[in-house]
């Protein structure tokens, strides 16, 4: 049944039917409950992240938060220091007061003290005058030094901005820099409480280095993070998911595993790119993207071939990346295995189905089979053949209808035979008739074609004989009165009409002599190479006198480095001029441009003119003998309609193709091409 086309279209067609239905179906519900279901396992994987990024968030709030309370305390503690001071600089004011000592006694005394306060970890009161000059120090370094330019590690005044707004504020202040603690060299960030002491015209600090405070912080927020990686650890995304985090310097933070924590993992490659893991995750993330990779499993380490999805956030104050990581095989399992149920279900249900269409396609094509192999019996000329089908249905009645016309065939074939018989000797006998006469006109054109050339030599040679002996010997002797001048001017003329239609006629003899020539096949051949810019420049040169006679311009286009043709220069030459002449008849100004360039294979010529242009009809007609340009009953003919059939069977015997493109009105345009390697 297979082999039968009618079998296999139906059968084809409607399980392919049958097939699409079951695929829209699958198409319509199991893709998109497993795209629903990857789609929670996926939001499912943001929200965790998200919910990691607050945590992050919470436990970075809780360090501010600690961090200005520790501060606030600290400054506390700096107010507390001067305000100790205070008392003894109330002491020593009040001695001035009473006599006891000089002002500028008093002033030396409390530097002297100030200088030897020490407190904390190396902590110190200093003293400055209205010039940023340091006047009480511990550090001997540094006391008495002007620190109107010093600067700190980031490039900030030190002392100028503190006594600036001692004297401007309201007398006290806080202010930071990075200096170095007493004995120590690396710079640490400082917070300096100052107040003025307009009483002695100086302004005393003393401040508190930030390190111990950062410390303090650090080690709350190492808890933290202690706590946050426990609850990573518990925390799965899917079946084995997870959430891990890594700093901008690729130092992993929190990992499941902890081998790898506080390393450096600029090393993970993904193996699928063979690129840097890392920077590919910091590049997506807080871009709502994910980025899929090969990784390995814990089952499985070293072998990189599962994939893996991730989606990153950004918390900028830790310089923390928060990642998401899921096997992509993890999403959606349920999915799959719903999947999987409805895709049996699908699949058996079409394979019932179709053994159901071929029972029911069998019934109905087997009759048709019959009639088949009956009517390729007839075709095969076995008229006695009949397919024998008898059913009640439209199938039995072109069954009996088949039989009854194959009856009928068998009685009209054979006076049929005798029909075609007579009409196949008719057209035969018609056909060699016509083989006959062409032969004959053929034979007619070449034989009054030879008898009539010698005559027309003869008449056009003896004319200008005898033009010339009339000029030479009978006008000058004739007496010069009005009516004698028009009659010699008169029989010039004649005689110049006399030559140029003999010469014409001459012409046109010897296009149809070269014609049959052509046709018969007897032309002597001699192919040579032939350099397309040399014949180009030959057939220019020879009808430079007529373009200048015209007022024409000729321009001559080569195509550099052109490769030699192997042809009949002579003809070849014939054509070009023949273009070339056809192109001045036909234009009375403006200008003809020659062109040679090469065109894949072939040697591409062109004659291109200004002339009155050929009109889309005669496109086809114009390579055809006698066929002239204009109406030639109205029109004087310009040649004589033989040169472009005979240029076209020259290119042709070539290899290479002639046409022409032309617009009426705007100029002519004729290619040919010759092969560059001529067939032998």
């Amino acid at each position: 049944m297979f082999t039968s086309r009618l079998f296999n279209k139906i059968f084809v067609s409607s399980t392919l039917a049958i097939v699409l239905l079951f695929m829209v179906m699958y198409l319509l519900s199991v893709p998109y409950i497993q795209f629903t279901v990857e789609k929670i396992e996926k939001n499912s994987a943001l929200t965790i992240l998200n919910n990691v990024h607050s945590m992050v968030e919470q436990i970075h709030h809780e360090l501010q938060n600690y961090r200005q309370s520790i501060t606030l305390e600290r400054k506390e503690q700096l107010r507390n220091i001067l305000f100790v001071a205070d008392a003894r600089i109330r002491d020593l004011l009040n001695d001035v007061r009473t006599g006891k000592v000089t002002r500028d006694r008093a002033r030396l005394t409390l530097l002297n003290e100030l200088r030897r306060v020490k407190y904390g970890r190396n902590d110190y009161i200093w003293a400055s005058d209205y010039h940023s000059r340091l006047i009480s120090h511990p550090d001997p370094m540094l006391n008495g030094a002007d620190f109107s330019q010093v600067k700190d590690s980031k490039g900030n005044l030190i002392v100028p901005p503190m006594v600036e707004m001692a004297l401007k504020g309201e007398g006290d202040g806080y202010y930071y820099y990075w200096w170095r603690r007493l004995g120590e060299e690396q710079p640490v960030e400082k917070i300096t409480y100052f107040r003025h002491i307009p009483e002695f015209n100086i302004v005393i600090g003393t401040g508190v280095y930030l390190d111990d405070i950062e410390a303090m912080v650090q080690t709350k927020k190492n808890f933290a993070i202690d706590a946050l990686r426990d609850r990573l650890k518990e925390t799965r995304i899917a079946k084995t998911g997870y959430v891990f985090i890594f700093d901008g310097q690729y130092v992993m933070q929190i990992h499941p595993n902890a081998s790898i924590e506080q390393t450096n993992a600029s090393h993970l490659l993904d193996k699928d790119t063979n690129k840097p893991l890392l920077p590919m995750l910091m590049e997506i993330a807080d871009k709502g993207q994910a980025l899929n990779y090969l990784w390995d499993k814990p089952s499985e380490p070293g072998n990189f071939v599962y994939k893996k999805i991730s989606w990153v956030r950004n918390f900028n104050e830790f310089d923390w990346y928060i990642c998401s990581s899921i096997y992509v095989d993890e999403l959606g399992e349920s999915a799959r295995t719903v999947r999987n149920i409805v895709l049996s279900i699908f699949v058996g249900t079409l394979l019932l189905s179709v053994v159901l269409i071929y029972v029911f396609v069998k019934r109905l094509t087997f009759p048709m089979l019959q009639m088949r192999d009956t009517a390729l019996k007839v075709m095969e000329g076995n008229l006695d053949a009949r397919c024998g089908v008898r059913r009640d249905d439209e199938i039995g009645t072109v069954a009996t209808a088949l039989d009854s016309m194959v009856e009928r065939l068998q009685g009209n074939i054979l006076h049929l035979d005798i029909k075609v018989a007579e009409r196949t000797a008719a057209l035969e006998k018609a056909n060699m008739e016509l083989k006959e006469l062409d032969q004959i006109k053929s034979d007619f054109l070449t034989s009054v074609s030879h008898e009539l050339r010698t005559p027309i030599t003869s008449v056009s040679g003896f004319v200008k004989q005898v033009k010339k002996k009339l000029e030479s010997a009978v006008f000058p002797r004739v007496e010069e009165d009005e009516k004698t001048i028009r009659a010699m001017s008169q029989v010039r003329d004649n005689l110049d009409i006399i030559v140029n239609e003999g010469e014409r006629l001459s012409e046109i003899i010897n296009d149809i002599l070269y014609c049959a020539t052509l046709d018969s096949g007897k032309v002597d051949w001699n192919f040579t190479d032939i350099v397309p810019e040399q014949l180009l420049k030959q057939a220019a040169a020879a009808f430079m006198p007529q373009l200048g006679q015209k007022g024409l311009e000729l321009l001559v286009e080569v195509e550099p480095a052109l490769p030699e043709v192997s042809g009949d220069e002579t003809r070849l030459f014939h054509v070009l001029s023949n273009l070339l002449g056809n192109a001045v008849k036909f234009t009375d100004h403006g200008r003809i441009v020659l062109r040679v360039c090469q065109q894949e294979e072939f040697v591409r010529f062109s004659v291109e003119d200004s002339g009155c242009g050929i009109s889309p009809e005669d496109h086809a007609t114009i390579f055809d003998r006698f066929r002239q340009i204009g109406d030639t009953l109205t029109d004087k003919p310009k040649g004589t309609g033989l040169g472009l059939s005979i240029c076209q069977k020259i290119i042709q015997y070539h290899g290479g193709t002639i046409w022409v493109e032309s617009t009426p009105g705007e100029g002519s345009t004729f290619f040919f091409t010759v092969p560059i390697q001529q067939k032998a």
